[in-house]
């Protein structure tokens, strides 16, 4: 017997979880099917929140550390340290995070569903009928990440610029201080940067790549060795992901279906940003579904997309990254710091993380 759900979202990550909480608590009746066993089982992020992002969803105090500063340094180590009084950046226990969402996600209504994964789809009597799982929707939402399967099944865009990232977490550093630390390093980070964040519990380190180049994270551990004191720490937990910055795809939406998140390339160009967005969309989309299922409203998608942020000079900001001997200008820009660091102050806290 298929059972016909007025919302099914797959992914039960940052977007679809947004998207199903606030579809049911507008009163759909809402499925969010995912392939891990558990939530937060497999976790492809580093889970930074940004100010913004926490006002739009408030992580509990016990799975978030406060971050107040942020380092950005040259291949030479020299670094500039940005600070602004009423801003903070928050680490996060994420895989804790997801369980608290995906908890407040079924006290909202929708039936949460791990161990269960897309398959694909077909369209049958005005719905869409997903393989293998005994359930229809009149609307789908497809929330499962860079590589989304939803995407390929329903004919979609998927993203085609990637970055590959990988995260090995250490024992709690207390060197690593209260500092963001963003290390530009065309060497050991083609592409985009490496990372030392203080997390909960924990100490992150981390570097994205060109998702065709190679992410040699221990050459990059013994490149900041001397300033962290890596060696003979222990390494508590290794994961990796891909990160798309294409921007958002063009053919994000369909017939009764729709993408967010990562999969429809609602990530910042430039700083690989993606939780705000997530979070923002992902809510929009469940509002705009329950308007168009319950009141003949304009197509989600279409809704979506008008709300969401050209963004040109991240996109060209993106290409100088890819394009201009950053290095270089790194160094030069670390000697008249005042200009540079009213443009690195834009990057990290003028909305940091959108698109």
């Amino acid at each position: 017997m298929i059972r016909t759900h007025d919302l099914v979202v797959v992914g039960a990550g940052f977007a679809g979880l947004a998207c199903a909480k606030q579809a049911a608590q507008r009163g759909l009746d809402v499925l969010v099917v995912d392939q891990q066993s558990a939530p937060g089982r497999h976790v492809h992020t580093t889970g930074i929140l940004v100010k913004e992002a926490q006002a739009e969803w408030p992580a509990p105090v016990a799975v978030v550390r406060s971050v107040s500063k942020v380092r950005i340094y040259a291949p030479s180590h020299r670094y500039l340290e940005l600070h602004r009084p009423e801003y903070e950046f928050l680490a996060t226990d994420t895989a804790e995070l997801m369980r608290v969402l995906a908890e407040e996600t079924r006290a909202a209504g929708a039936e949460v569903r791990f161990g269960s994964p897309f398959q694909g789809i077909a369209a049958a009597n005005g719905t869409v009928r997903l393989d293998g799982l005994g359930v229809a929707c009149r609307y789908l939402v497809g929330a499962d990440g860079a590589h989304s399967k939803v995407a390929r099944a329903a004919g979609l865009d998927r993203n085609t610029r990637l970055l590959k990232g990988v995260e090995w977490e250490y024992e709690p550093l207390a060197s690593a201080g209260n500092c963001l630390h963003c290390f530009v390093d065309p060497d050991c980070a083609p592409g985009y940067i490496g990372w030392v964040v203080p997390g909960v519990g924990m100490t992150q380190v981390g570097i994205a790549v060109h998702q065709r180049a190679t992410a040699d994270m221990a050459r990059f551990v013994r490149r900041i060795d001397a300033r962290f004191g890596l060696s003979g720490k222990e390494v508590l937990q290794k994961r990796g992901g891909m990160i798309p910055i294409n921007g958002l795809l063009r053919r994000f939406h369909g017939d009764r279906v729709l993408l967010v998140g990562d999969a429809a390339g609602m990530v910042s160009p430039l700083t690989a940003g993606g939780i705000r967005n997530a979070y923002r969309y992902g809510k929009l989309a469940g509002d705009a579904i329950a308007d168009h299922l319950t009141a003949r409203g304009p197509v989600p998608g279409k809704v979506v997309q008008s709300a969401y942020p050209r963004s040109a000079w991240k996109h060209a900001a993106r290409w100088c990254y890819d394009h201009v001997p950053l290095s270089w200008c790194l160094e030069a820009g670390l000697t008249t710091r005042h200009l540079f660091a009213r443009f690195a102050s834009k990057v990290f806290f003028d909305r940091f993380g959108s698109a």
